[in-house]
């Protein structure tokens, strides 16, 4: 597969600790209770990867999963100073994309403001491309995944698709929880391989 931007060497990155965040935004996100376990449900992977090594966290910037995951992993930051969060701007007018799209700009601002590297791809957000090549950049610099999404078209379930062809460690959540019931965070729906060691 031919990548349209400079594969970029990260030499302060580990790739063995290094897992890509990616999830649905949050027109895609249940409401409510089941928003609460699901947002619990993430935490726990999240300690969970954390205590099996991975260290590096790679975030798309966007509002949804990848801002609940940044906003937990900021908190655990304080406590653990190995952790890093990387940020993966996917073009240079990204700021304007958000507001275009109704996000809360208060959330972007906050993973901006807390990254502990920022990465700006070239391009511009009239570019549909340009979420492609963020996804593809991010799951090639891992060596692990942790997703949330529903089957279906959208960019997470290509971006977890993606690692898993290229055969990344992979742990994905389900948003909605079969039955109607929430599970504790630990019984959540999963799918998984080489994740939970």
């Amino acid at each position: 597969m031919k990548h349209r931007y400079e594969k970029t060497e990260l030499p302060d990155i580990p790739w063995e600790s290094a897992l890509c965040l990616t999830g649905h935004r949050p027109e895609k996100l249940p409401r409510g209770e089941v928003l609460s376990g699901l947002t619990e449900a993430l935490k726990y992977y999240l300690w969970q990867a954390l205590q099996i090594g991975y260290t590096c966290y790679f975030t798309g910037l966007a509002d949804g999963v990848d801002y609940i995951a940044s906003d937990y992993l900021f908190r655990l930051r304080e406590y653990n100073p190995q952790i890093r969060v990387i940020g993966v701007q996917p073009c240079t007018d990204y700021e304007q994309f958000f507001l275009r799209r109704g996000y809360d700009p208060g959330h972007l601002q906050r993973m901006l403001d807390n990254v502990d590297k920022l990465i700006v791809l070239p391009g511009s957000s009239e570019d549909r491309e340009i979420f492609l090549k963020r996804d593809r950049f991010m799951a090639d610099h891992s060596s692990a995944i942790l997703a949330v999404c529903e089957d279906g078209r959208s960019g997470s379930m290509f971006t977890f698709s993606y690692a898993k062809k290229l055969g990344l460690a992979y742990c994905r959540l389900f948003p909605t929880p079969s039955g109607g019931i929430i599970p504790a965070p630990q019984d959540w729906h999963i799918e998984q391989r080489g994740f939970l060691r």
